[in-house]
């Protein structure tokens, strides 16, 4: 996702006309389909407009941090890289598209799907490296930890109201007993309301 804010600040247009494009069916999903869809819904794509489109072989200075995310030979810098090129090749089916010339057209589509061939590449290759690195955990590993520390916890949870009894009431164990009973099931309660656990 991206804000109107962060668009705003990347294409240098003011909020008004930017609220406009959301309301007309811009998406935010993210930087290169709010781009997309721009470059689709206008009238007429001028070179100069084309030329404005951020990149890194682009005249207009990038921010630094954008800057850097391109330069990097990180897995995260070649999927920037790719992506942007993406929103180039895309930029170039549109203009072909409004110039009605069909070779440039065919050429523009094919130069398209390859570089939507690399985003998808690039996107496996940072997500591999994200889990070899430990930046991000595969769901079954997860649910593993989750079960596994969950069922500690019950275990002592349910071992409670025994091993406390004597000591809360001595008089009357069997009545603490229960009362610390209910108040473990009341958290059982809550929690399988909260997140299906301990079932």
């Amino acid at each position: 996702m991206i804000t109107q804010k962060e668009l705003r600040e990347k294409w240098g247009i003011d909020a008004g006309q930017l609220s406009r494009m959301v309301k007309r069916g811009m998406p935010l999903t993210s930087e290169s389909d709010a781009q997309r869809w721009r470059l689709a819904n206008q009238k007429r794509v001028s070179k100069s407009q084309i030329a404005r489109t951020p990149s890194p072989t682009s005249s207009e200075p990038l921010k630094e941090s954008d800057a850097e995310s391109y330069k990097s030979k990180t897995s995260l810098g070649r999927l920037n890289r790719a992506k942007q090129a993406e929103v180039v090749a895309y930029s170039l089916v549109v203009t072909a598209a409004n110039s009605k010339n069909p070779v440039a057209m065919r050429a523009a589509v094919q130069g398209w799907g390859e570089a939507k061939k690399r985003v998808a590449e690039a996107e496996m290759e940072h997500a591999r490296w994200e889990e070899v690195s430990r930046v991000t955990v595969r769901m079954g590993e997860v649910q593993e930890w989750i079960t596994k520390w969950h069922g500690a916890i019950r275990s002592l949870l349910d071992a409670l109201p025994s091993s406390l009894a004597a000591r809360a009431n001595p008089s009357d164990p069997e009545c603490a007993k229960q009362a610390i009973q209910d108040g473990i099931n009341q958290i059982f309660v809550t929690i399988q309301k909260a997140e299906g656990a301990f079932k």
